[in-house]
C-alpha cells in the first residue's frame, strides 16, 4: 500500500509541475506574439498617412490622430528606423494597442485600438491545464482500475489462476488475498473434513449401542427411550453427513425443463401421511421452469416438513407466476418468527428457543440446506410474516429470458 501511495504521490507532483509549466509556455508564446489583425491594420494606416497631410484628417479605420511632441517617446533603434522609413509602429499596452507615425516632422498617435475581443480568454487555459491533468491521471487510474477487475473476477472464481499482473501496482494487495483465499480454503476442507470423519466414525458405536439395547434386559419403558435418543443421534449424523456433502462444492445441476405444478403435487402426497397439520396446495395450470427438480424438490420438501413442525392446524404452499419470477411461498399458522431472527435460523445448526423443546425436533440444518440450493439457482428465499398468522417462506425462482 506505501508503493502505492507514493508512487501515485510522485505521479501527481510530476504531472502538475510538467502540465503547469506547459499550460505557461502556451500563455506566454500566445502574449508575446503580436496578433495579425495589428499587422494588417498597421500596413493599412501606412498607406492612408501617406496621402493625408493634417492630423484631423479622417482614417477610413475611424482611429482617432492625436499629434504629440517629436521626442515624447523613446525609441528604440529598429522603431526609430522604421518611422523614419514611413512605417506605423504599434505600442501595446495591458488591453489596447497604439499606432504611432512621423507625419511632416510630427508624431502622430492613432488609436486606441480594443485588445480584449481578440486575445485568447483566460479560461480556455484553465481548461487546458485541467484537461491535460485528467487525461494523465487517467493514463495512470486505468491500468489500477484493470488489474482491480482482474483481481475481483480471481476472488470470485475458487479455481481461476492469478491474473493480476506481477508488475502491477495492487500486486502485493492480490498476493495477501491470494494467501488468504488458500488459507480459508484450507480451513473449510479441514472442517469438512473433520466433519465427515467424525459423523463416518459415530456410525459403528451408534450401531453397537443400538444392537445391545435390543438385546438388553431392561424395562420396556426405558429401552424405548434410549432407542429413541440412539435414533435421533443417528439422524444427526445423516442431516450432517448430507450437508457436509452439499457444501462442500456445488454440484453439477442437471437442469431441465420440471413442471412445478406437478412437482409440488406429488411433494404433498408425498409428505401427506407424516404428523403435523395438513398442507392446502394452490396452483395454477402447468408452471414449466428450467432447474434441477431433485434439489428444488428437496428444498421445498425441507420446507413443508418444517411447516407441519410448527403448524398448529394448517399450511399453505402457493405457486404464482409474476413477470420476472415464479414464487413458492410456504405459510402455516403457528407461533412466527421474531424479525430479529429471520436471518439467523437460514444459518447452519440455528434454532429458536421453541425448537430446543423434544416434541419440535430438527438440528437447524434443513433451512440452511434449502438457502443453499437457492443459491445454487440464483434464486432467493426470504421470510415473512404469514397471512395466516405464523411464519411465511418465500422462494422467488428467476425468469431468464
Amino acid at each position: 500500500m506505501s508503493r502505492l501511495f507514493l508512487h501515485f504521490y510522485l505521479f501527481i507532483s510530476l504531472v502538475l509541475i510538467g502540465v503547469g509549466w506547459t499550460v505557461e509556455r502556451i500563455w506566454q508564446e500566445t502574449q508575446s506574439q503580436v496578433p495579425p489583425w495589428v499587422l494588417l491594420l498597421a500596413d493599412n494606416l501606412a498607406g492612408q498617412l501617406s496621402t493625408q497631410s493634417l492630423p484631423h484628417a479622417k482614417l477610413s479605420s475611424a482611429l482617432p490622430v492625436t499629434q504629440l511632441p517629436a521626442g515624447s517617446i523613446l525609441w528604440s533603434d529598429a522603431e526609430l528606423a522604421a518611422l523614419n522609413a514611413g512605417q506605423v509602429v504599434p505600442l501595446f499596452t495591458q488591453d489596447q494597442v497604439f499606432f504611432y507615425a512621423i507625419q511632416q516632422d510630427e508624431l502622430w498617435q492613432l488609436g486606441p485600438a480594443d485588445l480584449t475581443e481578440s486575445a485568447v480568454p483566460s479560461y480556455w487555459f484553465s481548461l487546458l491545464f485541467l484537461g491535460l491533468l485528467a487525461v494523465a491521471v487517467w493514463l495512470w487510474l486505468w491500468p489500477v482500475a484493470r488489474d482491480i477487475q482482474k483481481l475481483k473476477q480471481q476472488l470470485s472464481e475458487p479455481n481461476a489462476p492469478a491474473a493480476v499482473p506481477v508488475r502491477s501496482f495492487i500486486a502485493p494487495i492480490a498476493l495477501s488475498f491470494e494467501q488468504m483465499r488458500q488459507q480459508i480454503q484450507r480451513l473449510l476442507g479441514l472442517q469438512r473434513e473433520m466433519t465427515q470423519a467424525v459423523s463416518h466414525e459415530l456410525r459403528t458405536p451408534l450401531a453397537r449401542l443400538s444392537f445391545a439395547l435390543e438385546l438388553s434386559a431392561l424395562p420396556t419403558d426405558e429401552k424405548q427411550l434410549m432407542l429413541n435418543d440412539v435414533k435421533e443421534l443417528e439422524h444427526l449424523v445423516d442431516e450432517m453427513l448430507d450437508y457436509a456433502r452439499l457444501e462442500s462444492v456445488q454440484p453439477q445441476l442437471k437442469k431441465q425443463q420440471v413442471d412445478l405444478s406437478e412437482l409440488l403435487q406429488n411433494l404433498v402426497e408425498k409428505l401427506s401421511p407424516l404428523p403435523g397439520a395438513p398442507v392446502t396446495l394452490q396452483v395454477g395450470a402447468g408452471c414449466i421452469y428450467v432447474c434441477d427438480g431433485h434439489y428444488l424438490e428437496r428444498a421445498v420438501q425441507n420446507l413443508l416438513v418444517n411447516a407441519k413442525r410448527f403448524a398448529r392446524t394448517q399450511v399453505l404452499m402457493t405457486l404464482e407466476v409474476k413477470p420476472h419470477s415464479i414464487e413458492i411461498t410456504v405459510e402455516d399458522d403457528g407461533p412466527g418468527i421474531a424479525l430479529e431472527q429471520r436471518a439467523e435460523i437460514l444459518k447452519p445448526f440455528v434454532r429458536l428457543d421453541p425448537s430446543r423443546q423434544k416434541g419440535f425436533g430438527g438440528f437447524g440444518l434443513g433451512l440452511a440446506i434449502v438457502s443453499r440450493v437457492m443459491e445454487w439457482h440464483q434464486a432467493s428465499i426470504k421470510v415473512d410474516d404469514s397471512r395466516l398468522g405464523g411464519a411465511c417462506f418465500r422462494i422467488k425462482l428467476p425468469l431468464v429470458h
